[in-house]
């Protein structure tokens, strides 16, 4: 643009230019913050260190108070963002960076081991970012992470004291989804259900000959109480830690309702029917969803089950059909097997299972001789039914509780790169944003009409330009959970504080496109690095994923050389203006 420019108004429009770019500059702070750092009286901490902004180190003023972190340009008292410190989540000191930023220069590599990470809460103000802060020094990180922490703590307990509710079911919550928590309670389910086998072993000892209790039932009656009080009391923890949403939509929590309710209504009878027995051996099911092992087992079985139900229906109508058939054959010669429907069917279903031919229907007569009618239909009902279609249950079975079982691995694994993602979380707001314009467009026509589309939204009042304020406040508006918390800071960096921006200093759709095209560029190329380190060679497709990265970097380099290119044609056309000006004043005044 400088050599466009140079080119149509010659050298003397260089000064031009500079004194444009000063004020468009000018113009950019303008449009930055109208608040300020909080007030020298109240600060712990003012420190110029580095923050991690776009991928690349920035410098930022840090300003550290008992209530919020404060963060500013160096030598500047406007306020470009700030952390809540009863909304950060922890801080933690970081040895390897290469996920979040570029690792490009030797400076940034071996500043590695002076980096804190600020998490913050998803229901917070800046809803669960990330904030990434560098320091020049070991001593400097190690007082810029106790002053931190001690002050969140201390925030930390201003608002336990405005909202105990939900400060007390947080800690209720994590001590609960402790494996310890959940060992202790999977012990107290298997001990009930060694108290119940007790009890059916010994069932005779229970009563005394005129049907008093002995000593061992009044033992199990109180270890029946102390099981049904221990289970309400921890589903009751359970309904307190996730509350009423999520402990609705939790299948398990619905079984465990279930069982304590049995449980309550054994302890409300004083017979001791078969029927209350069964209700305190169901209480064993609840260890089910206390391992994870037999948790994902049954998970596995329940999505394998579904497909089954075409196979068992095929299975039943060949049973079915078989039983009809056998009613008019075998009807009068084995009536208790095969005198009716009813009975035809249980028998066929009996010999499925396993059991052996009724011994009324033997294939061979008291002569010797084979009776070819009972042999015949036998015959052809094993290798209808218990050879072909009963193995082809089984194999159906096995193939959705296999295809079940991964899908499962596949849904945790991703559980678990989410987390990870969330640890290694990204310093550019705006992911998500991006990640919806990256996968949704067909081609570069479409790419830019739909910036144009976003760009119209943002921009609310059509002044046809955006400045700090109105961006910041117009993408937070936007419907992305959680919501995309992006501040003054963050619109300096993706700006190139004011570089990317026009005259004014604002945002013009031009320039608010070359910005969104730039961020999806960075978010490509990070993309691609984050998918060739967080596999393993088994289950990446190297040469997939390296062909990608490989087309990214060759159409990179070739953008800078057709850049490199037309500022030299514009260097060598302007040459040649200026020069046959030149001539042309010369030889008029020869």
């Amino acid at each position: 643009e400088n050599a466009r420019i140079i080119k149509r108004g010659g050298p003397s429009m260089l000064g031009v230019l500079k004194k444009s770019q000063s004020t468009a500059r000018a113009n950019f702070a303008q449009h930055i913050s109208t608040e300020t750092i909080p007030e020298e009286k109240l600060r712990d901490l003012d420190l110029d260190l580095h923050m991690l902004l776009n991928r690349s180190w920035q410098p930022r003023r840090v300003v550290i108070t008992k209530e919020v972190i404060s963060f500013a340009f160096p030598k500047d008292e406007l306020e470009l963002d700030f952390i809540p410190l009863s909304d950060l989540d922890f801080v933690k000191e970081l040895k390897d960076f290469g996920d979040v930023c570029h690792t490009g220069s030797d400076e940034d590599v071996s500043d590695n081991q002076h980096a804190l990470q600020l998490a913050t809460t998803r229901d917070g103000h800046n809803a669960g970012r990330l904030y990434y802060i560098k320091t020049n020094s070991g001593q400097t990180l190690d007082l810029l992470k106790k002053v931190i922490q001690a002050n969140a703590k201390f925030a930390r307990k201003r608002a336990k004291a405005r909202n105990s509710f939900e400060f007390w079911q947080y800690r209720v919550r994590k001590i609960y989804e402790t494996d310890i928590v959940q060992a202790i309670v999977a012990f107290i389910i298997a001990a009930n259900f060694a108290c119940t086998i007790v009890e059916s072993q010994l069932f005779d000892h229970i009563l005394t000959a005129d049907g008093n209790p002995t000593p061992l039932s009044e033992w199990l009656e109180v270890a029946n109480l102390f099981f049904t009080f221990v289970f309400t009391l921890e589903l009751m923890v359970s309904l307190f830690s996730y509350w009423i949403i999520p402990f609705v939509r939790n299948p398990w929590c619905w079984l465990d309702v279930f069982i304590v309710i049995m449980s309550l209504f054994s302890l409300a009878s004083s017979s001791r029917s078969s029927v209350v027995r069964v209700l305190r051996a169901l209480r064993v099911i609840r260890l089910f969803g206390r391992i994870p092992s037999l948790r994902r087992i049954i998970m596995a079985l329940s999505r394998a089950i579904l497909p089954m139900c075409n196979v068992f229906l095929i299975l039943g109508l060949l049973i079915s059909m078989a039983s009809v058939v056998a009613v008019s054959i075998f009807g009068e010669m084995a009536p208790e097997y095969f005198g009716v429907f009813d009975k035809a069917f249980v028998t066929l279903f009996h010999v499925t299972a396993g059991e052996g031919w009724p011994d009324q229907l033997s294939r061979i007569r008291e002569d010797g001789s084979t009776n070819w009618t009972v042999a015949g239909f036998s015959a052809a009902f094993t290798v209808a039914v218990v050879w072909v279609m009963l193995q082809v249950s089984v194999a159906v079975l096995l193939n959705n509780f296999i295809s079940a079982a991964n899908q499962m691995e596949m849904e945790e694994r991703l559980e678990m790169a989410a987390v990870k993602k969330q640890d290694q979380q990204t310093t550019n707001p705006l992911e998500p944003l991006l990640n919806k314009l990256a996968t949704e467009f067909t081609d570069d026509d479409d790419l830019t009409d739909q910036l144009n589309k976003l760009y119209h939204i943002l921009d609310s009042d059509r002044s046809g330009g955006l400045d700090s304020h109105e961006f910041c406040a117009a993408i937070k508006k936007l419907d992305f959970r959680p919501r995309i918390h992006i501040s003054d800071s963050d619109f300096a960096s993706i700006t190139l504080n004011g570089r990317l921006c026009d005259v004014t200093g604002q945002l013009g759709p031009m320039e608010f496109e070359i910005v969104m095209r730039r961020q999806i560029r960075h978010l490509a190329q990070s993309r691609l690095s984050l998918i060739t380190r967080d596999r393993s060679p088994e289950e990446l497709d190297w040469m997939q994923f390296g062909t990608l990265k490989m087309i990214y970097m060759e159409q990179t380099r070739v953008e800078q050389d057709l850049k490199l290119m037309q500022v030299s044609v514009d260097r060598v056309l302007a040459a040649l203006d200026i020069g046959s000006e030149a001539g042309s004043a010369g030889g008029g005044g020869g």
